[in-house]
């Protein structure tokens, strides 16, 4: 507001030095020039009052006339020269004040005022999210669906100026700046109590390096998701403790590695972590045997690290990494001979890594018009080539920015989920296929919701007092229908913390305690019905005794719980 000020005042000094001279040499002159009085006979002047009346209403081009009676020709000669003065005086602050409102930093600086407005307006809890290219705008719609709020900031003007066509429940506050500076992130709200994470997702790995950095400094305790493409910045931001890192070229890589040596894991993850009520992604099974990588930039090093690693031969093509040892084939992929050359007769797979999605999708049909029943790994940049991807039909697509918006999307819904995920590798082929089939069921043929509860006063109050007043709640109690007796909800408890103690698959008859954490994942109606026994004494104790606690007989009558039979409570 200061700086608003500050720029009115200075474009608009001298307009207003203007105004003031003017009417004030005006109206004194009125003031003082003899008048005339009905019979034409002289008469005193005016005075003050009524010449800046008069003035007012002539400046203004009103134009009331010489009342009330007519002036004296000398009045009528100063009145003359009133008029051109004012109305010059106002034509010229008039051209300053159109200049001004088309002055782009009093844009910006109209825009920040109200940006802080906004802020300072907010009163549930959000997200700021640094940086609004693919992913940011993928992560925006995900909070959206979630009904959770979020701040949107980005370098560029026109990408912020994008998000307004967007079409979300409501209208994010949104600002262009530089996110690495920590004015701008102070000012999109970093130490408001509201404010429960930072998602930097900028383009460059610095910017987002010196987010993730400038978050740790002056918030420590706030949850950082950073995307970081090159392990050197990882590195560097692993020293600031940073919560989640998340490298889509080398996540990627692990994904492809995990569906060859452990399909069922792959899968699992790609469940866990993708967008609710999406749709149920298909099955993957990589070949094994020898393969081809087209492009050997970061994306292409982490796969060929990967590939190796788990036993397959890999061909590198490419050109502007030839002669650095480990490319093999000097060529795009698209010359005649290039993937011959690579082994494309015998070869099981194909990844085409670059950043361009035409030279990848050319590649692509390239390879199969050579061998078609190869197993073709295709890298898409930019959302807006869907089109010609689904057209193409990779066996397996790898979108950075859909990996890290769901990766992201999945740890804020569900804070558990990541160290869940961490804890996979460990799973059989066996386990993670019987999981699987639970979660297929909860909500067929689409992705089901991941949630996590803690056992405290905002999330879980009523059992936190069923739990201070001896009662034992298990968890079987938040797994049962708080209105349709006998049913399950259609949800499981994947993991449980206690004290820095985590319990995978915990069984439902272990007892809760105070400050538990626990991962649910199932349907998002379900996780609806969950929040009445966690939140309602009454529903909760209905729920673990079948005893009506008089909750009302409107509520007795829609559920017919006086038919239920009531046994006796239990003894605490």
């Amino acid at each position: 507001m200061s700086s608003l000020f500050f720029l009115i005042l200075r474009r608009m000094r001298w307009p207003l030095i203007l105004i003031v001279v003017v009417y004030t040499v005006c109206t004194c002159g009125l003031a003082m020039m003899p008048g005339v009085d009905e019979s034409g006979n002289p008469a005193e002047p005016m005075g003050i009052f009524y010449a800046f009346y008069v003035i007012s209403y002539t400046g203004t081009t009103i134009g009331f006339g010489e009342i009330p009676v007519p002036y004296s020709p000398a009045q009528r000669l100063w009145m003359i020269i009133s008029i051109y003065a004012t109305v010059l005086a106002w034509s010229y602050t008039v051209i300053n004040v159109i200049a001004l409102l088309n002055e782009p930093a009093f844009q910006q600086a109209l825009r920040s005022s109200r940006f802080a407005r906004q802020i300072r307006g907010l009163r549930e809890p959000f997200y700021i999210v640094c940086g609004y290219g693919e992913t940011g705008r993928i992560v925006c719609e995900g909070l959206d669906r979630l009904g959770l709020g979020f701040v949107i900031v980005d370098r560029d003007p026109v990408r912020v100026d994008e998000s307004r066509l967007d079409d979300y429940r409501s209208v994010p506050p949104k600002t262009d700046g530089d996110a690495s500076q920590p004015a701008v992130l102070t000012a999109a709200g970093l130490l408001a109590n509201q404010c429960q994470g930072v998602m930097a997702l900028a383009a460059e790995d610095a910017d987002n390096q010196a987010i993730a950095v400038a978050c740790r400094l002056l918030r420590p305790t706030l949850p950082v998701l950073a995307c970081i493409r090159d392990p050197e910045f990882d590195t560097h931001l692993g020293v600031f403790g940073g919560d989640i890192v998340v490298n889509p070229f080398e996540r990627f890589a692990e994904h492809l590695s995990a569906a060859l040596i452990a399909p069922q894991q792959f899968r699992l993850r790609e469940i866990l972590t993708g967008l609710p009520d999406h749709k149920l992604p298909p099955r993957h099974q990589p070949p094994r045997g020898h393969w081809i990588m087209c492009g050997y930039g970061r994306f292409g090093h982490a796969i060929v690290e990967e590939l190796r690693a788990a036993g397959q031969t890999v061909t590198v093509v490419d050109v502007a990494h030839y002669g650095e040892g480990d490319v093999d084939v000097k060529g795009r992929g698209t010359e005649a001979g290039t993937l011959d050359a690579a082994g494309i007769d015998h070869a099981v797979g194909i990844v085409i890594g670059n950043h361009d999605d035409q030279r990848n999708l050319a590649i692509g049909v390239h390879a199969r018009d050579l061998s078609p029943k190869i197993f073709t790994v295709v890298r898409q940049n930019r959302s807006g080539s869907a089109p010609l991807f689904d057209a193409f039909d990779p066996d397996l697509v790898m979108e950075p920015s859909r990996l890290v918006a769901q990766e992201f999307l999945a740890v804020i819904t569900a804070p558990l989920l990541a160290r869940y995920l961490e804890r996979l590798p460990f799973f059989t082929e066996n386990e993670c296929a019987a999981l699987i089939k639970k979660l297929e069921r909860l909500n067929p043929r689409r992705v089901p919701e991941s949630w996590s509860v803690t056992i405290d006063e905002a999330q879980a109050p009523a059992v936190l007092r069923t739990l201070e007043d001896g009662w034992t709640v298990n968890l079987a109690h938040l797994l049962r229908h708080p209105t349709r007796p006998g049913r399950p909800l259609r949800t499981v408890a994947l993991m449980l913390s206690r004290n820095s103690t985590l319990v995978e698959h915990p069984d439902a008859g272990i007892p809760l305690a105070a400050g538990d954490d626990i991962l649910f994942v199932g349907h998002a109606q379900s996780r609806r019905d969950q929040e009445l026994s966690l939140g309602n004494e009454n529903v909760l104790t209905w729920v673990r005794t079948g005893q009506d606690q008089g909750m009302g007989y409107v509520w007795n009558r829609i559920f017919g719980r006086r038919s239920l039979r009531r046994p006796q409570a239990p003894a605490k």
